[in-house]
């Protein structure tokens, strides 16, 4: 028997096979893989590594050398110790040692020993029968889909909510403007009793969270005639009655022309601290004054009018 089959039959039985006075091959378990790269399947696989220091004679391939050919343990000695030598002279002469179904080993001009395992040698008994496959890999078809990139998903965010609040302010001022002079003639009767005043901040009047004042529908039959006197605006008054607060002064001067425009005094009195113009209809000295036009404007048609005072 040739010891060098002897030698593949014992490395699948044991992870560990020497070769007394040359080296040993250890076995290490490798598990099933998938190669992502060849679209390659390897089945489970004993990978075996050569240590020229595992010299020592531990029986195991001497016992197997002499139950194959019938011989005595020391005649089975002398045959794997002719091997060696025979073996390392291969070595160093340059030519690769060919070990049938385990692989090959090779001498360098160092010295240094190298080994290559021999593809598909089968060592690991489970994986008998088992060779690697290959399977193509497969391409699936699918629909384009647009993506939407996120800075444009953050930039449609802010800008739809912005052009929306912009819709409903412009709406909403509209109708304003249209309540304004539907109750022109209506602001002219009630305010015509008052003297001319004008009117003055208390400190600093609170925002209003409605700043356009949209007027009430009121009923001209239930108001009581007054006499109409011509109103004037002194910023010097200590009280007055505000219709509107604007951001904008463009929207405060808008609204005065209106009222102007159906003969109701109107102007700008101040800018508040937090930089609102404000409109007044009515200023006077007197505090009961100044209640008693902030009633009739509330009853009429601005119910959010109010009084400031220096």
């Amino acid at each position: 028997m040739d010891i060098r089959n002897c030698i593949h039959e014992l490395l699948s039985l044991h992870d560990c096979v020497i070769i007394p006075g040359f080296g040993g091959f250890i076995g290490n378990y490798s598990p099933a893989r998938i190669d992502p790269v060849h679209h390659s399947f390897n089945p489970p696989a004993k990978k075996l590594l050569f240590n020229t220091n595992l010299k020592q004679n531990d029986g195991l391939l001497a016992n197997a050398v002499a139950a194959s050919l019938g011989t005595s343990y020391a005649a089975a000695c002398k045959l794997i110790d002719e091997f060696s030598e025979d073996s390392r002279l291969i070595l160093k002469s340059g030519r690769p040692l060919f070990l049938p179904g385990v692989g090959q080993l090779q001498e360098d001009s160092k010295g240094i020993i190298y080994f290559e395992q021999e593809d598909g040698a089968t060592l690991l008994p489970e994986s008998f029968g088992l060779v690697p496959f290959f399977s193509p890999p497969v391409i699936r078809y699918s629909e384009k889909k647009f993506i939407i990139p996120r800075a444009l998903k953050w930039a449609a965010a802010i800008v739809i909510p912005i052009g929306f609040a912009t819709v409903i302010g412009v709406t909403q001022y509209d109708n304003l403007s249209a309540n304004f002079a539907n109750n022109a003639g209506v602001l002219s009767s009630v305010f015509s009793k008052f003297s001319a005043t004008s009117l003055v901040d208390k400190k600093e009047a609170p925002v209003r969270p409605v700043i356009e004042v949209v007027p009430e529908e009121v009923n001209p039959e239930k108001l009581t005639p007054v006499k109409e006197d011509k109103i004037s605006i002194r910023n010097n008054d200590r009280f007055a009655v505000i219709v509107g607060a604007f951001r904008m002064k463009e929207n405060a001067e808008k609204l005065i022309g209106e009222l102007q425009s159906q003969g109701i005094e109107a102007s700008v009195f101040d800018q508040s601290k937090t930089g609102l113009f404000r409109v007044t209809i009515g200023t006077s000295p007197d505090r009961d004054d100044a209640k008693k036009l902030l009633a009739s404007v509330k009853s009429s048609a601005f119910s959010g009018a109010w009084v400031l005072a220096k």
